[in-house]
């Protein structure tokens, strides 16, 4: 049964630039700057806990961005039934 909202999930990942918009790109950007500048002031080992961190909370915020997203599908079937 949920194999249609993995099949979503995946297709709304591919064409994400097409609806995020250019605040999230902005922001992005300026995100990246700032971790660009941090990251010349860190020592190499603060370098590798950072990219540890880095790893871990791209990990869990994709696995909350998947989860809204299927509970918002479900939700939204629940409605139009």
């Amino acid at each position: 049964m949920d194999d249609y909202i993995n099949i979503l999930l995946d297709a709304l990942e591919e064409h994400d630039r097409e609806y995020l918009g250019w605040e999230y790109f902005t922001q992005m950007e300026q995100a990246m700057e700032a971790m660009d500048t941090l990251e010349k002031t860190l020592s190499h080992e603060q370098k590798k806990l950072f990219q540890d961190y880095e790893e871990k909370q791209n990990a869990a915020d994709d696995i909350r961005g998947r989860a809204l997203t299927r509970r918002l599908f479900l939700l939204a079937r629940e409605v139009y039934r």
